[in-house]
């Protein structure tokens, strides 16, 4: 029979070969691959590391946070990262070496550097704005036209949240008429970038009937809001065909979507003040056209009027004139018609001389003895032609 040993033997040799060599605590920088807590308050992770350039898995070990340290690290790194922590994140932590012979290896993690992830995060973030910018996206949704009249609104937010309230109420608590279509989402947490993208899709099926798209959320941390930053959401936001307006209850910075987003307000009462007052201009802005218009149309009559009235007055002094004309044509054929009456002629001297009761024209047509009838201006006298 061959030597052996028993294998709790072997274990506690490799437990006192790794605790030795690897005695006290090291800082380990390292990507959180899964989080998981339980009951107890302890907090298991799983830490990877990957290959920088072909992004393969070249490390991995299983790691423990107990929960009386738990419940400190937790709030700690929260407050100063802004940010939970959660799977895909690059952390530093402070961990000792231990080896458990039913378990195996594992990292007993004692403390959280939380400068070196706020430091990944920001590097992380300004690499999402790269990538959008890179991709030629990024002013894509800001450069898409707003509507004059935007009453037509898809809403992306939680049914039950505050802000969503605040926002249906003051959005309808004034003289203008919106249409608004809540379309249920998460609004924090990892889970809430494919809900929201799920949303947009569900818009975009009938972007026809609406005129923007608005997505909102009551104030929260920046942990609560990290999911504003992820590029897969922020991808979507730039390029969808609608303008997309964020309400979103920040403490620090604008998130990446609101980057990308045609218009950013603060607030979900904020965004909507801001359609308010779009309809409001547009109304200020139909009440000058009006105004215009009437002007326009006032000065128009008057001017129509004015040239009636001128083309009245001509008419009048051509009527005058005219009767004026033949007044005068009128008299100047009187005093023709005078001219050449036979009465007036012989009133002048000279006398009609009648040859059978026909005017007698021609000497020659007499005979002697004929008896003419000679009228004058007044009376008339017989006589006879004694000889040619």
């Amino acid at each position: 029979m061959q030597p052996s040993i028993r294998l709790s033997e072997i274990q506690h040799r490799i437990k006192q070969a790794l605790e030795g060599a690897l005695a006290g605590s090291y800082w380990i920088t390292a990507e959180i691959n899964e989080l998981k807590t339980n009951a107890a308050g302890h907090c298991y992770i799983e830490l990877i590391e990957k290959d920088a350039d072909t992004n393969a898995l070249t490390a991995k070990a299983g790691a423990v946070i107990w929960a009386y340290s738990f419940r400190l690290l937790k709030p700690y790194f929260e407050t100063s990262t802004g940010r939970a922590l959660a799977a895909g994140m690059r952390v530093l932590v402070k961990a000792a070496v231990q080896y458990h012979p039913l378990y195996g290896l594992s990292l007993l993690i004692s403390d959280i550097d939380p400068a070196y992830t706020v430091g990944e995060l920001e590097m992380q973030r300004r690499k999402t704005i790269a990538r959008l910018k890179a991709d030629g996206v990024f002013m894509m949704n800001r450069e898409t036209p707003l509507p004059l009249l935007p009453q037509r609104i898809a809403v992306i937010s939680s049914e039950q949240a505050a802000g969503y309230q605040d926002f249906m109420n003051h959005l309808h608590e004034n003289e203008y008429a919106f249409r608004t279509q809540l379309f249920p989402s998460l609004v924090q947490g990892t889970a809430a970038v494919q809900s929201i993208i799920e949303s947009l899709a569900l818009i975009n099926a009938q972007r026809e009937a609406f005129d923007v798209v608005v997505i909102i959320r009551g104030g929260g941390s920046a942990a609560d809001l990290a999911c504003f930053d992820e590029y897969e959401l922020a991808a979507h936001v730039a390029q969808f065909p609608l303008p997309v307006l964020t309400g979103i209850g920040h403490e620090k910075d604008e998130s990446v979507v609101d980057l990308v987003a045609h218009t950013t307000l603060k607030t979900p009462t904020a965004v909507a003040d801001f359609l308010i007052a779009c309809m409001a201009e547009q109304e200020k802005r139909l009440t000058a056209l009006e105004e215009a218009l009437q002007n326009t149309v006032r000065q128009r009559l008057q001017a129509e009027q004015n040239r009636l009235e001128a083309l009245d007055s001509r008419r009048k002094m051509a009527v005058r004139l005219c009767f004026q004309r033949a007044h005068f044509r009128l008299q100047m054929l009187e005093q023709v018609i005078r001219h050449k009456d036979p009465a007036a002629i012989l009133a002048r001297g000279y006398a009609v001389v009648s040859l059978h009761g026909r005017t007698l024209h021609n000497a020659a047509d007499t005979q002697p003895n004929d008896r003419l009838e000679i009228t004058l201006h007044k009376g008339k006298i017989a006589a006879r032609i004694i000889e040619n």
